[in-house]
């Protein structure tokens, strides 16, 4: 298979695993993930039970969570996305009490994708300050 192709098989099955996120099918998104998959922006062991119990856990944590693919980017064995997410503020986050309300941030991950087309690393950022401040989890700052 040509690195273009690759590419594009490797985007594809970017995509469907968030779609199947969203449809909080965890084990349709488990069948894009390798068997000795690493998360590399947590210390965690090798093997996909880790992506499993960090996915759950984002659906566990917050209500009616929604991502959406902004931007994908795909080269050979890598795919980028910058993406935003929605959800319902239903459960303690960050020590602040359930509040009901509509938060939204901003994400980028990174997959390396092994030749069967399968996501073996992921690295993840996501904009922690704008949870924050949506949460009101931050205390002004004042000059003085």
């Amino acid at each position: 298979m040509s690195a273009v192709d690759a590419a594009a098989r490797n985007k594809s099955n970017y995509l469907e695993a968030k779609s199947a996120f969203n449809r909080r099918d965890i084990d349709a998104c488990m069948t894009f993930y390798s068997t000795d998959h690493q998360m590399r922006s947590r210390e965690v062991g090798p093997g996909r039970e880790h992506i499993r119990a960090f996915l759950a856990s984002m659906h566990e944590t917050w209500g009616n969570l929604e991502i959406v693919a902004e931007h994908v980017v795909a080269e050979g064995e890598w795919v980028m996305g910058r993406c935003t997410s929605s959800a319902i503020h239903s459960t303690t986050v960050m020590g602040v009490a359930p509040t009901n309300r509509r938060i939204e941030t901003t994400f980028w991950d990174l997959h390396r994708f092994n030749h069967d087309g399968l996501i073996v690393e992921t690295w993840n950022v996501v904009d922690g300050l704008a949870i924050m401040q949506q949460l009101k989890a931050l205390n002004p700052v004042t000059s003085g």
